[in-house]
This record gives C-alpha cells, sequence and structure tokens, in this order.
C-alpha cells in the first residue's frame, strides 16, 4: 500500500514536471495562463493565436475614485497580434441606469521572454456624462510586467 502511494505521488512528479510551460522566446509562442502583475494581480489570458483576451482574477469592480450608484465592470484586454506588433485596447463597461458606457485605452505587449510579459498600458478612463457617452481626459499610459503565474 506504501509503495503504491509513493508510485502515484512519484507519477504527479513526473506529469507536472510535463506539463511545465517552456519559457517564452517571442510573443508568437502560446501566452494561455494566470499570470501575475508585479503588484500582485492575477490575470487570465486566453490565446487564440491571431487574438489575446485577458480577464481579471481579482476584483476589479471599484476602481479608486469611482462615484457611487455606477456598476462597473472589470477591466479586461483585447489584444490581436498585427504585423505592427501586438497591439490593442483595456475595456472597462460603466453603467449608469439603463446607459451604457465602454471605455477604452491603448494597449501594446512590448516583450515576450522567460516567464515575463512586459505591457503598456493605461487605466480606462471612467466617462464624464451618460446617454450620450462624452469622455475626460485620458489616463497616462504606464508600463507593466507580468510573471506566469505557479499557483
Amino acid at each position: 500500500m506504501i509503495a503504491a502511494a509513493r508510485a502515484a505521488v512519484a507519477s504527479l512528479g513526473i506529469l507536472g514536471a510535463c506539463q511545465r510551460t517552456a519559457p517564452l522566446e517571442t510573443c508568437t509562442d502560446p501566452l494561455d495562463g494566470t499570470w501575475r502583475t508585479d503588484g500582485g494581480e492575477r490575470w487570465m489570458v486566453i490565446d487564440h493565436g491571431a487574438s489575446l483576451e485577458a480577464y481579471t482574477l481579482f476584483d476589479d469592480t471599484r476602481p479608486a475614485g469611482a462615484p457611487a450608484g455606477i456598476e462597473i465592470s472589470p477591466r479586461t484586454l483585447e489584444l490581436s497580434r498585427t504585423p505592427q506588433g501586438v497591439v490593442g485596447e483595456v475595456r472597462r463597461r460603466h453603467l449608469h441606469a439603463a446607459d451604457v458606457c465602454v471605455a477604452k485605452a491603448p494597449a501594446h505587449l512590448l516583450g515576450c521572454q522567460g516567464d515575463t510579459l512586459e505591457l503598456v498600458l493605461a487605466d480606462p478612463a471612467p466617462p464624464i456624462a451618460y446617454a450620450p457617452c462624452a469622455w475626460g481626459r485620458p489616463a497616462a499610459s504606464h508600463r507593466e510586467r507580468w510573471r506566469r503565474d505557479s499557483q
């Protein structure tokens, strides 16, 4: 019985080693999986080949300075692999009664090496008016480093 349990544990260890993701060489490598920012936020990346989607794995519904009475969706990241690079936008929906405004900000994947992604992005600015949606000054872009999450 103990020998069988040891064999099972050893098999799981071998299987886990075989499923380990290879280090990234370029941004054309598969980027599927869970990633963690330097600030500890976790994102799930879904790689479709020509495009990428990323979704927050943390509560991202109350950004700093958000007004009461507005429903705010978590950010999503939508990127496309183009000849000019991996580019797209960060999106966030703002709901006020029946009015919906989708805020957008640019995003760029700059590099993919080892277990790290380098991105430049901005947080989408909230609307300053609804129906019709009106936007204020966009937020400044910033650089983020995401590392493959080992959890």
